[in-house]
């Protein structure tokens, strides 16, 4: 019987077995025969995609749908119980309930990892997700109830971001009680307080966030563990607690006086933005970084602009939470001069590349091989420049290392100066879980 998905052929390391055809001669067989008395065994494992992808999704799966090679089940009538779209749909959704925001947002491994790179160029993965994802809202598609008894067991989950709502998803699917705290008005994380508006349209993401509610997942918004509830209470009321409070706190430079007023971390920045507290910012700005956090405050910026004679205090200002900038303000901004540096040389930065090609086409100008070194400072301590060397950077056993050109260095002049070098998790209060 031959492999299917139902029933996968065992791992064996036989990878032919005999066929039913006569032994032809050896040269004949090879030069002159359209056919071989081997037959080959199809073996299924994990197929490179799907390895590739940190999500653990059946690529193989849904894409075999999509192509039609697996049908829809066949209801009572003889014709298909859903539309191949929507089985789709619920193949992708059994390990990720975000399709429509991964579709827009995720960096697609399994595309790097795929058969076909081999061959001509990949396969549209990520497409097919965010297709999909698109098919499943405009159709209103809800996720089964799960067929399960209750399992009377109650789960707390820290953090209402993608980590913290996909286990509360598998979690509701297995019968157990969920309830979800978070700190914030909103659910979403990163994916909505990091994340810009243009790229995760908030729709999408409250419709994914939504199906994932109605499986009876609870809320208790605007609750940090640790400050305004006390761990040992909530291991009084639940059976187990996931943490999943993502890594929110952005790192500063490591360089002396970093602590200008106007110079930020990234996370604090696209805050402010998608808060709506951000609406311009100075003329000039510097972005260090080289990663997808780094491209996203860029874009942010060179979008937002800057107001010819607003206050040079007003960007942090907003991002800080001390000015709320009103539209009749910002109606004379021009585009703000935004330089985004790294370390590592442009096509060596750890953004994708085509969100480096797309940044770079709005005009922002993108410098490799460049390591901040120092802050100038005005007499009233305000940044007016970052100072910055010429370096070679490597990974090295998992560590950054970096060799600087001596007599390299040099100013870039900037009204606002945004590190985006990496986060970190806040622990304020959950101490005892920070292992470093």
């Amino acid at each position: 019987m031959s492999a299917t998905i139902e029933t996968p052929q065992k791992l064996t390391f036989r990878r032919y077995k005999d066929g039913n055809n006569k032994v032809a001669r050896f040269n004949k067989m090879i030069f002159q025969a359209s056919y071989t008395y081997k037959c080959p065994t199809y073996i299924q494992s994990t197929p490179p995609c799907q390895g590739s992808c940190p999500a653990g999704e059946d690529i193989r799966g849904y894409l075999a749908i999509v192509r039609g090679t697996e049908k829809p089940p066949v209801g009572a009538d003889g014709k298909p119980s859903m539309p191949w779209q929507e089985y789709a749909w619920r193949r992708l959704t059994e390990a990720n309930p975000f399709p429509s925001v991964m579709g827009r947002v995720c960096p697609a491994p399994c595309e790097s990892g795929c058969n076909r790179n081999e061959v001509e160029d990949h396969v549209g993965i990520n497409s097919v997700e965010h297709f999909l994802g698109e098919y499943a809202i405009a159709n209103n598609l809800k996720y089964n109830k799960p067929a399960v008894q209750p399992s009377g067991k109650k789960v707390a989950i820290m953090g209402g971001g993608p980590a913290g709502l996909s286990c509360a998803y598998q979690l509701a699917l297995k019968g157990h009680d969920v309830t979800i705290f978070d700190e914030r008005e909103q659910l979403g994380g990163m994916m909505r307080y990091g994340i810009p508006g243009f790229r995760t349209p908030r729709d999408v993401l409250d419709a994914e966030i939504q199906r994932i509610l109605d499986l009876g997942v609870k809320t208790r918004m605007k609750t940090r563990v640790g400050t305004d509830l006390s761990m040992e209470q909530v291991r009084k009321e639940f059976d187990a607690v996931f943490l999943g409070m993502g890594a929110q706190s952005g790192r500063a430079l490591p360089i002396a006086d970093a602590t200008a007023p106007n110079v930020v971390t990234a996370t604090a920045f696209l805050k402010a933005f998608n808060e709506g507290r951000l609406q311009h910012v100075g003329k000039r700005v510097v972005v260090v970084g080289g990663g997808d956090t780094s491209i996203d405050v860029a874009t942010v910026a060179r979008r937002l602009g800057h107001i010819k004679n607003a206050k040079p205090t007003d960007a942090e200002a907003a991002i800080a939470g001390h000015l709320a900038q009103d539209v009749a303000m910002i109606s004379a901004k021009e585009g703000a001069e935004v330089t985004l540096t790294s370390v590592f040389p442009v096509d060596k930065m750890q953004a994708n590349k085509h969100e480096i090609e797309q940044a770079q086409a709005e005009g922002i100008a993108i410098i490799g091989g460049l390591a901040p070194v120092g802050i100038v400072r005005d007499a009233s301590g305000r940044a007016t420049a970052l100072r910055v060397i010429q370096c070679e950077a490597k990974i090295t056993g998992g560590k950054l290392e970096i060799k600087n050109v001596e007599g390299s260095e040099r100013d870039l002049e900037a009204d606002l100066i945004v590190s985006a070098i990496g986060q970190a998790v806040d622990f304020t209060g959950l101490e005892e879980f920070n292992n470093g």
